[in-house]
């Protein structure tokens, strides 16, 4: 698919800014390795992070009936905290136009709650390095440039488990900076020793969902939603299918935070 011009336009605009050649962010902290913490955790006393005021006593009940059968990737622990970060997006009328021709194709289809590209796997923070952690993303984040991400075509992806199948928008514009951003995050988990991202990097911005592991059916008729996503496209202005990125989001079990340009 060829990248209209307006969006190249937008994108000379940009400058450097906007250049998949260039780190978007000015500098990387050195801070003190999760290992080093840990041999002298026993001698130091751990206060309660500033950063929360109080400590949530969590309850929680997994049940699948009320999330739509979906299913945890790991199970719930108190005092652990499910945490990633991403890009949000907005869906607009075009994407929306997309997801019920989607829907005509696939019954149980449901369409995603939460627009975002991943540049972080879910992974398992532990309460008391809560601040410690949002700490490292800032140093690191502080001083992002905006970049722009243009969408492609569509392709379908499988959770790790193989529980639910999504089908995505593809990132065609962008990949450079986003992989740079991915190598910054990995050094940021490293030093808590949490997993890396995904060493094939497929970014993309999940617009449906099902159950179970659909892949192989789903692709039989990618191609042919493919084609009317091509004809969807012509119908809606060019700047539908691109977004600017100013800020990065992070997700720490019902808290959020936000890394923007400096």
């Amino acid at each position: 698919m060829e990248t209209h011009k307006g969006a190249l336009s937008l994108l000379q605009d940009y400058g450097d800014n906007s250049s998949d050649e260039e780190v978007p962010f000015g500098r990387v902290s050195t801070k003190r390795s999760y290992k080093e913490d840990e041999e002298n955790e026993s001698t130091k006393k751990l206060f309660l992070p500033s950063i929360i005021s109080t400590k949530e006593i969590d309850n929680h009940l997994d049940d699948p009936s009320i999330h739509d059968g979906r299913i945890r990737s790991f199970p719930h622990e108190r005092d652990s905290w499910a945490t990633y970060v991403y890009i949000s997006c907005e869906p607009n009328e075009g994407i929306q136009h997309i997801i019920k021709l989607i829907d005509e194709h696939i019954p149980d289809i449901k369409s995603t709650s939460d627009f975002h590209i991943s540049l972080t796997k879910v992974v398992v923070l532990r309460y008391h390095w809560i601040e410690s952690f949002v700490t490292t993303l800032k140093d690191n984040l502080g001083l992002m440039k905006r970049f722009l991400i243009m969408f492609d075509s569509l392709e379908v992806y499988c959770n790790e488990d193989r529980t639910r199948t999504f089908i995505g928008f593809v990132v065609k514009t962008g990949y450079d900076t986003l992989a740079k951003l991915v190598e910054i995050l990995d050094k940021c988990l490293n030093e808590f020793r949490l997993p890396k991202f995904y060493e094939e990097k497929k970014f993309h911005m999940s617009i449906a969902w099902c159950l179970g592991d659909q892949e192989e059916n789903i692709k039989q008729i990618l191609p042919e939603l493919n084609d009317q996503l091509l004809s969807v496209m012509s119908d809606y202005p060019e700047d539908y299918w691109y977004i600017i990125v100013d800020r990065l989001e992070c997700k720490i079990g019902n808290k959020y935070f936000s890394f923007g340009t400096s």
